[in-house]
């Protein structure tokens, strides 16, 4: 049986268990530290509040620990490993090696895609070094992950959707490097979103005051079943800094995506599931486009580059809607404007006028009518021609108030027998007989007494939809509708105990085995040879430097954050702004070193071309 898994960020519990209610079938929650995203911790009550609830469905809670670690770290790392293994944390998604050193609890462990898995030798390599779960770099071709599954027989995850770093994950130093900020340490201040001159080494510009390293977001909905096809599982969605009702409408999105998938898969003859039980009734038509972006890219699936650069803006522009055709008021009286376009505005929308990709101007609508809109303003900074864009709908807001009902549909067989009545519970995850004592009366209209007990236990009961498929027995009895309601909720209350006691016997079998990390040196030696090298920099602590050194790996360096080199590589990039421009050098016979410009930092640009790679210099 192939478990295909939709795994969602959650910021906090709240948000984690709406998406669970809208069909995630897994979540990643941050600690109060150490979660590569300093502004979204949580304490371990509301993590054990989020597991409590996940676990009603068979989902799961991974608890991301993932940014480079220093050795007076190491401890409370330890222990907040601890602290989430006792409060029900499924998993833990790492970073730092330090960790397979630590006495840490029976818990797996996965490598985080800032590991930097972009080959097979690193794969496998991570994969002999104990982790459960290969979280692959977001740059990879459908025929690179097959190489890899082919390499490895740990779960593969994916992301699916969401902002993307312009940089190889966990090879990012520009934030420490201009703002002292450090990506693998959580404090991200995401300068590729930031402007900048593009310059030759004449000092002529090429670009000036743009988002040159600012990329397009990833959204591979209509590619989820080729990721299947290449080996992967776990389908995850970017943004731990995401509000509530991004999650709500892209978890629903990929969920519904995911469900015509596997039926279709299923018709097939295909053994396909979704690792975590029940499916939500969706109250709204999800609408990837009504949420926040830059733009959407699949991104290199099929292994050529196109255009990945987001906007002359780097920010979310929202849906097109139309242009400006005409502009009355100002001055004394609100702005309004009418607009070319089918698609129609509401009262309290969020708007935005753009022009050349440039957002001149952002409002929201006073009173629509028809195709005029009037503002909350008086000025109006924008003109006839601009386009015009949504980026807050009030009225599909609205709809995501309402979170959708998540229920583990389950089939009833009832059999009846003096004093007894035997209840047969199955789903796509689960059989199990329970027997309840019940007095009644022998039936004189057996089908009536049926019809009823078919009612009476064919509802819902917590979070269980019963449906009864057959009601048999020795002979038919009438029962009390009081009795009947009585017994379904303690069939709810049974199904709910029996299903924690198999979760949390499956969750004993896991054992961490103690590796002899030796014995992988040949394949350590290929894995750093190509695409990953550098992940050597990202070496902080003592018992890292124990792992690299067992696997009979030399030169090892301070991490970039401890003992930056002068000059350093600060991005290694499968992004190449020569591409970008129309100067690519395989096409090309421009030559001219390239330089970004910002402020008063100067950054050089190399290719390398045999790779297909920009690199991203400190002077």
């Amino acid at each position: 049986m192939l478990e295909i898994e939709l795994l969602s960020p959650a910021r906090n519990s709240e948000i984690g268990i709406a998406a669970i209610d809208c069909g995630a079938d897994s979540v990643y929650i941050a600690a109060p530290k150490y979660g590569a995203r300093a502004q979204a911790g949580n304490s371990f009550e509301d993590i054990a509040l989020l597991c409590s609830y996940a676990h009603k469905f068979g989902a799961k809670v991974y608890l991301t620990l993932n940014t480079i670690l220093y050795d007076n770290e190491l401890e409370e790392a330890c222990e907040y490993l601890w602290e989430a293994y006792r409060n029900g944390i499924d998993a833990v998604i790492v970073q730092d090696l330090a960790l397979l050193k630590m006495k840490r609890p029976p818990i797996p462990l996965f490598a985080s895609t800032q590991t930097d898995i972009r080959t097979p030798e690193k794969a496998a390599l991570l994969e002999g070094l104990g982790f459960q779960r290969l979280i692959l770099a977001r740059e990879l071709s459908l025929s690179q992950i097959r190489e890899i599954r082919k390499a490895t027989t740990a779960p593969l995850e994916s992301f699916v959707h969401g902002a993307l770093c312009v940089s190889y994950s966990g090879q990012c130093y520009l934030s420490q490097y201009l703002a002292g900020r450090s990506a693998n340490r959580g404090e991200c201040a995401q300068v590729c979103r930031s402007e900048y001159d593009l310059v030759d080494e004449e000092g002529n510009i090429l670009a000036r005051k743009t988002p040159l390293l600012s990329l397009k977001d990833m959204n591979r909905s209509s590619r989820l079943e080729d990721l299947i096809d290449a080996g992967i599982s776990s389908f995850k969605i970017e943004g731990r800094l995401k509000n509530v009702s991004y999650v709500k409408n892209i978890v629903s999105a990929y969920d519904t995506a995911l469900q015509e998938i596997i039926e279709r898969k299923r018709s097939q003859g295909v053994q396909i599931r979704r690792s975590s039980m029940g499916r939500s009734r969706h109250t709204f038509i999800p609408d990837t486009q009504k949420t926040f972006n830059r733009g959407y890219t699949d991104y290199y699936l099929d292994g050529i580059k196109e255009d990945w650069k987001s906007r002359d803006a780097a920010k979310g522009l929202g849906e097109y809607i139309g242009k400006v055709t005409d502009i009355k008021g100002g001055t004394n009286s609100l702005v309004s404007f009418t607009y070319d376009g089918k698609k129609k505005l509401h009262n309290s929308d969020g708007i935005c006028f753009a022009s050349g990709g440039r957002v001149v101007s952002g409002n929201r609508a006073n009173k629509v009518e028809g195709n005029r809109v009037e503002l909350f303003s008086k000025i109006a900074d924008f003109k006839k021609g601009d386009g015009i864009y949504r980026n807050y709908d009030a009225e599909f807001e609205k709809e995501l108030e309402n979170t959708p009902a998540r229920m583990i549909d389950t089939t009833l067989d009832v059999f009846l027998s003096d004093g007894h009545i035997t209840v047969s519970a199955k789903s796509a995850w689960f059989s199990k007989s329970f027997t309840f004592f019940l007095l009644g009366d022998r039936a004189q209209n057996p089908e009536m007494a049926r019809n009823l007990i078919r009612k009476q236990l064919g509802k819902t009961a917590l979070h269980f939809s019963f449906s009864v498929d057959s009601v048999e027995g020795d002979d038919i009895y009438f029962y009390r509708t009081s009795s009947l309601n009585a017994i379904r909720a303690e069939l709810a209350e049974c199904l709910e105990k029996y299903l924690e006691e198999e979760r949390q016997r499956t969750n004993s079998r896991y054992i961490a085995e103690k590796k002899d990390f030796s014995s992988l040196k040949d394949l350590a030696k290929k894995a750093f040879k190509e695409g990953g090298g550098s992940y050597l920099r990202n070496c902080s602590n003592s018992l890292s430097k124990e792992v690299y050194t067992e696997l009979g790996l030399k030169d090892i360096q301070p991490s970039y954050e401890q003992a930056p080199p002068k000059p350093a590589t600060l991005m290694r990039c499968k992004y190449c702004i020569r591409y970008q421009i129309g100067l690519c050098k395989k096409e090309s016979k421009d030559t001219r070193k390239l330089y970004l410009k910002n402020g008063n930092n100067t950054l050089a640009l190399e290719f390398d071309c045999a790779r297909c790679e920009m690199q991203v210099l400190s002077p």
